[in-house]
């Protein structure tokens, strides 16, 4: 179906949607509670942040206190408080992550580990739908530019989770939950201007229906300034999108469904040879699930979507297009007091297509492939409250590279009152994609010969082990703190293939060790300190000595140190600061310097439902890179960014 024909087919059933909702009469928002938007959010004790839910570790709802993995959740309230101005940035104050911008539309953000903008080795999900890309393994970030105010919270879990979420969550999942429609009733609407945020418009309105459901409709638009080259002149990535979309829930009861559809498109300027600010992203996805309680205490929850994503590639030319249709089922059901199983399935088509240029072709043009898979976890309680073994595994079937298995085994033991202490070995594997396999790249990337991918590349493969303690010190003080050692093989190399071109082997392996540690304080009643520390290792070589001019795909390209910490402080009633510093350290492989920068956010409530916003981003230090010499791409420099934004319910 042409692109065209898909985006009206998906505008046609987003209005059908919609006006079968508004048939419905609708409560007034008014000025009920649930109305209030932009109210104050207090800032959590410390108690209350270890009990925040968390669903991606086990695939259904827990305490974060008693989660068996390295997590981290971002809740509503670090949303609103961080600053951010895109979904990445949020993410820069998760202890064990890397995010660094590489240009103005274009981010690597990794877990643990060889980051950089073609990094595979991170899985995210939006409300489960991943977002994963099989042309490179990885996301698209200016693809997803979601209204801060309707998330939820980002539930963030360092380490494997290919046991339940499959092949690429080698090293990390992560998961953004949005809001449900009946926590985003009445309209909102805010606006964005600064030196970066050239302007931004976000516009919603919610409601409910005489049954107890509740929808809400959405439109985006953003405009974002270039950055600076290494030289100091533009470097032509502006950013522009466009988007449109909505959601529906059902009301609470045995039986409940959710349903959310989004189009877009826009303009990603592309270093270092932007071509035109003609649109060159679109895409549209729609998405449903169904969730039944039965009548033995057990719930069967079935999800699927469509996916399409649309792109020209503003370096070259060429035209990459993929459509995903997925469709998941999922099982939880408590057999007995002592053991909680959850099992499932799923099955996932991938179509790629693509109009070749000069410079970027693959071979094939077209194609498809399509994934299943089979997941079973048990909870076994082996001391009520004390001592818990959670033990699973997913079969993968992946065409062209047979079946993978995919094991799990954690410990989870509540030692004492306020402490828990966990530990896990997994395996888990990354695909490949089509870069790997059928890339034909002929401008300058990796060096001066082409770049061809290998069809007899093979998945890359970890075994990892990791252990942690989270503790709650004092009411006001806690700790979480992780260790991990991770082993790899048949990792992504660049070779000379002994003829004219530099080809994608699986000839490098070795391991990768850490620790990260973060830590909430509660200094006083209206004043709140966190902080976080990453500390990372590696050790990588060749399996054989190539014959030719070969590197090491992302070797390299994390940190050995990073350090945040971050000052929540309500001034009063009606007024609230918040700061964050962080450091980030060298990487001398990819010839960037450490540095250092501070972030702002003042905010200036001026009634019920309105707020005023001051926003800073990099104010301290220098002009800088967050990441070099990466293919492909131009080096651009940050630089400071300020913004005020205004937001308001009606």
């Amino acid at each position: 179906m042409p692109f065209k024909a898909r985006l009206s087919a998906l505008l046609a059933l987003a209005s059908c949607s919609a006006a079968c909702l508004l048939q419905e009469p609708a409560r007034a928002a008014g000025d009920e509670p649930v109305a209030a938007e932009l109210a104050s959010l207090s800032t959590l004790s410390i108690e209350e942040l270890l009990r925040t839910e968390v669903s991606s570790v086990l695939k259904h709802p827990s305490e974060l206190a008693q989660a068996p993995a390295a997590t981290t959740v971002l809740r509503r309230e670090d949303i609103q408080r961080l600053g951010a101005t895109t979904l990445p940035d949020l993410l820069r104050t998760v202890p064990g992550l890397h995010v660094a911008q590489i240009d103005g539309n274009k981010w690597g953000v990794s877990a643990r580990g060889f980051n950089g903008f073609f990094g595979g080795k991170l899985l995210v999900l939006i409300d489960g739908r991943s977002i994963y890309n099989s042309i490179y393994s990885g996301v698209f970030w200016d693809a997803y530019d979601i209204a801060l105010d309707d998330i939820a919270r980002i539930e963030v879990v360092r380490g494997p989770g290919a046991a339940l979420w499959g092949a690429n969550a080698v090293n990390g999942v992560i998961n953004i939950v949005t809001r449900s429609a009946h926590e985003t009733q009445g309209g909102q609407a805010t606006l964005a201007v600064g030196n970066v945020e050239k302007g931004m418009a976000n516009v919603r309105w919610g409601s409910t229906t005489e049954e107890g459901g509740a929808w809400r409709l959405y439109a985006r638009s953003r405009s974002r300034d270039d950055h600076q080259s290494l030289t100091g002149s533009g470097a032509g990535d502006t950013w522009r999108a466009d988007r449109i979309g909505f959601r529906a829930d059902s009301a609470a009861g045995s039986d409940t469904w959710m349903v959310n559809g989004e189009a877009y498109q826009g303009h990603s300027g592309g270093a270092p040879y932007p071509l035109s600010t003609a649109n060159d992203i679109s895409g549209q996805h729609l998405l449903g699930r169904l969730s039944r309680r039965l009548g033995d205490g057990s719930q069967l929850q079935v999800q699927s979507y469509v996916d399409h994503s649309w792109r020209r590639e503003p370096s070259s030319g060429a035209v990459l297009e993929e459509t995903v249709a997925d469709v998941d089922l999922q099982h939880t059901v408590n057999l007995n007091p002592a053991h909680r199983l959850v099992w499932g399935g799923g099955w996932r088509q991938y179509r790629f297509d693509s109009v070749s240029s000069a410079k970027l072709s693959f071979s094939p043009v077209s194609s498809q492939r399509t994934v299943t898979n089979l997941f079973v976890q048990d909870e076994w309680s082996v001391i009520p409250e004390t001592l818990q073994i959670i033990a699973g595994a997913k079969l993968e079937r992946v065409p062209d590279h047979g079946s993978e298995w995919q094991p799990n085994l954690r410990v989870v033991w509540n030692a004492a009152a306020g402490h828990t202490l966990w530990a896990g070995t997994a395996r888990a594997v990354r695909s490949p994609n089509q870069v790997d396999t059928a890339i034909r790249f002929n401008g300058p990337g990796v060096g001066p010969l082409p770049a061809v991918g290998n069809p007899a590349f093979r998945p890359e493969r970890l075994r990892s082990l990791e252990a942690g303690w989270r503790v709650q010190l004092t009411p006001n003080l806690s700790s979480d703190v992780s260790v991990y050692q991770n082993h790899y093989k048949d990792l992504q190399t660049i070779e000379f293939d002994g003829a004219s071109s530099m080809m994608y082997f699986n000839n490098a392996q070795g391991r990768t060790r850490g620790l990260e540690w973060a830590l909430d304080w509660q200094a006083a009643a209206h004043w709140q300190l966190r902080g976080g520390f990453t500390l990372y290792r590696e050790a990588l070589d060749y399996s054989s000595r190539p014959a030719g001019p070969a590197l090491i795909s992302f070797q390299g390209g994390f940190p050995r140190e990073q350090l945040f910490i971050r000052s929540l402080w309500d001034l009063s009633r009606n007024q609230r600061l918040d700061l964050t510093w962080r450091g980030v350290g060298p990487m001398d492989q990819r010839g960037v310097a450490g540095y250092g920068t501070f972030d702002l956010r003042w905010t200036r409530r001026l009634d019920r439902r309105s707020e005023i916003s001051l926003i800073g981003r990099n104010l301290l230090g220098p002009k800088h890179r967050e990441f070099g010499d990466q293919p492909f791409f131009q080096e651009t420099v940050l630089r400071r960014e300020l913004s005020v934004v205004l937001s308001w319910g009606f």
